[in-house]
C-alpha cells in the first residue's frame, strides 16, 4: 500500500510540474471498464477473433461474421461506464494540465467522462458508415436491427451497408485527429502512456516523436512495452485503481 502510495504521489507531482501534458491511451484504460482488451492472454479479443473480420477487405467480402461476432461483444460495450482513470484525465483536462487526449480506443469512454479534446485515432464505434453513400448513422440503431435478424444491417437512406466507423485493418487513419496528435506529440513537455502495448502502428511512433522534441515519458501499462526505456517513469498498476489514489494527490 505505501508503495502504491508512493508511486501515485510520484506520479501527480511530475504532472503538476509541467504545462503542456498530453496523454495516450489504449485498451488497457477500458478494461476496467468491463471491456477486453486485444492482447492479454485468456481474455484478450485476438484470442476470440479472427482478425481477417476486422479487415476491410474481410468486412466487405462477407460483412455478416462482422457482426455475428459483435452480437456478444455489444452489450459489454453498451453497458460499459467510464473508470476512475477516465475521470482522472477529465478532471487534468478541466484544470488546464491536460491538453488533449490521443486515443487508439473506440469506445467513447473518454467522452462519456467529461473529456473534450479526444482524438480518436482509430475512429468510434458509437457511429455506423454507410459503404454506399457514407452517410453517418447510429451504431446503436443499426445493431437493433441486427438483433432482430437484418445482418448486416443497412443504411435508412440508401440500402448500402453498414460498417463501424473504426479504423480497420486496411483502412487509413482519419486524417484530421491523425495530424491533431501530431501535432499534440511534437508541442507536449510531459507525454503519458496509459493502457497501451505501444506496439499498434503508426500510433505507436507517437511518443518517439514527443520524446525527440524533449517530451519526457511517463508509460502505465501493465505489461512491458518497447518503450519502457525510455521513459522517466515506468509503473504497472492497475490503472482504475492507481488513478483512484492519484486524484487524492490531486485534491486541494
Amino acid at each position: 500500500m505505501d508503495n502504491l502510495n508512493n508511486i501515485a504521489k510520484t506520479f501527480a507531482n511530475l504532472i503538476l510540474s509541467f504545462s503542456n501534458v498530453v496523454v495516450f491511451t489504449g485498451a488497457g484504460i477500458s478494461t476496467e471498464s468491463g471491456i477486453p482488451d486485444y492482447r492479454s492472454p485468456g481474455t484478450g479479443l485476438w484470442e476470440k477473433m479472427d482478425q481477417s473480420v476486422v479487415s476491410l477487405d474481410g468486412f466487405k467480402r462477407e460483412p455478416s461474421r462482422y457482426y455475428d461476432y459483435s452480437l456478444e461483444l455489444y452489450p459489454v460495450r453498451k453497458a460499459a461506464k467510464p473508470n476512475s482513470a477516465h475521470y482522472l484525465l477529465a478532471e487534468l483536462e478541466n484544470t488546464g494540465v491536460l491538453k488533449g487526449i490521443i486515443t487508439q480506443n473506440v469506445d467513447g469512454l473518454h467522452q462519456d467522462a467529461g473529456s473534450g479534446r479526444v482524438y480518436e485515432l482509430h475512429g468510434s464505434l458509437r457511429q455506423a458508415v454507410c459503404l454506399g453513400c457514407s452517410a453517418l448513422q447510429s451504431m446503436d440503431e443499426a445493431m437493433e436491427r441486427v438483433v432482430l435478424g437484418q445482418n448486416p444491417p443497412l443504411c435508412t437512406d440508401c440500402g448500402g451497408v453498414l460498417k463501424p466507423n473504426a479504423v480497420f485493418f486496411g483502412d487509413t487513419l482519419p486524417r484530421i485527429p491523425w495530424e491533431r496528435s501530431l501535432e499534440l506529440s511534437r508541442s507536449a513537455d510531459l507525454f503519458i502512456a496509459i493502457g497501451s502495448s505501444l506496439q499498434v502502428s503508426p500510433a505507436n511512433t507517437l511518443p518517439d516523436i514527443a520524446l525527440q522534441a524533449g517530451a519526457k515519458l511517463i508509460v502505465l501499462n501493465f505489461t512491458p512495452t518497447p518503450f519502457d526505456g525510455d521513459a522517466e517513469l515506468v509503473i504497472r498498476q492497475k490503472i482504475g485503481e492507481f488513478s483512484s489514489r492519484v486524484a487524492e494527490f490531486l485534491t486541494p
